[in-house]
């Protein structure tokens, strides 16, 4: 019944302008029976700028890696706030799937990620679906505090009838351009999203890093480093403990990476003295934030969706009596 509700409520405007994108639906031509809702994880991702105030990763090359170049989707299809990544392959959603997301309108796939997977239906995982959220600053504020979320989605299939209509919080046709860093200037989104006031702020333990790490050390202190270093997409060897070749060379290009040193030759190249363990411990406190804010935002969400479902249960009592 919530099928057939949603597809009537569609046909009955059958246009719809947001955000200079359009919904338009012949009602004529649509196959109510091909459209389903399905739960989905759904997460966020953005396009990092150079001329950023501050990284996920604590740098532009490190958050490059880590969502992407994000020019245009894995079908060349420019990138823009609201476009989905979705699973591909013979169980998965084909390019140019319009599918109706809470809080984004209605979408279409035209990316692919490593993590953005199907489901498994013994353990309970749900397909999975990546938002891309905007560019530099205001992509990963967005992003951010989308968080995670469980959705129930309608998914249309691949329909030309059905054109996009993003209503995405804050959104700006203008942000389909990213900023022009030579003027080092970001529109700030107004997202209505926000940690919810009477919680007390959470307490933020952070495990930096305090000792002077070079080739021959051993021992937990170099684990740890190994695994940050392969977080960061550095260190491809195995956690060993121990600080050889391959973790030195993988310390040198995160050196290099950050500008602490230039050349393999350079005194330092290598060693993780207080320079490169100072920025390396930045990006561990940048971190702990983001995913203080990516919880709240996820919570705040949750509430308001339990607080909603109450509000509706209680409607649907009284209606009953």
């Amino acid at each position: 019944m919530k099928i057939k509700k949603k597809i009537s409520i569609l046909l009955t405007f059958v246009s719809i302008f947001t955000a200079g994108n359009a919904l338009a639906i012949a009602e004529d031509s649509i196959d109510s029976s091909s459209f389903y809702t399905r739960t989905f994880r759904t997460s966020a991702y953005y396009s990092p700028l150079p001329c950023q105030n501050r990284y996920v990763t604590g740098s532009f090359e490190g958050d490059k890696r880590l969502n992407g170049n994000g020019t245009n989707g894995a079908d060349g299809t420019p990138v823009y706030p609201g476009m989905v990544a979705a699973p591909g392959g013979p169980d998965g959603y084909a390019f140019g799937t319009k599918m109706q997301i809470p809080g984004i309108g209605i979408v279409g796939v035209h990316d692919r990620g490593g993590a953005i997977v199907l489901g498994d239906a013994d353990t309970g995982r749900h397909d999975r679906l990546d938002i891309w959220m905007g560019y530099g600053d205001i992509g990963l504020k967005r992003a951010l505090n989308w968080g995670k979320r469980d959705l129930e989605i309608t998914v249309y299939g691949v329909d030309p009838n059905i054109r996009e209509a993003i209503v995405l919080d804050g959104y700006s046709p203008d942000e389909a351009i990213p900023a022009d860093c030579s003027s080092n200037e970001q529109i700030e989104p107004v997202i209505t999203v926000a940690s919810t006031p009477e919680a007390p702020a959470p307490e933020v333990e952070l495990d930096y890093f305090s000792s002077a790490l070079s080739a021959g050390n051993a021992g937990t202190d170099v684990i740890r480093l190994q695994k940050e270093l392969t977080l960061l997409s550095f260190y491809r060897g195995p956690i060993n403990g121990t600080y050889d070749s391959v973790t030195e060379h993988a310390v040198f290009k995160f050196q290099q990476s950050q500008g602490i040193v230039s050349a393999a030759e350079e005194i330092g190249a290598g060693v993780f003295g207080p320079k490169t363990r100072e920025r390396i411990n930045e990006i561990v406190a940048t971190r702990k934030y983001n995913q203080i804010i990516i919880a709240e935002a996820t919570n705040k969400y949750a509430n308001t969706l339990l607080a909603s479902t109450k509000e509706e249960l209680a409607t649907a009592q009284i209606a009953a009596q």
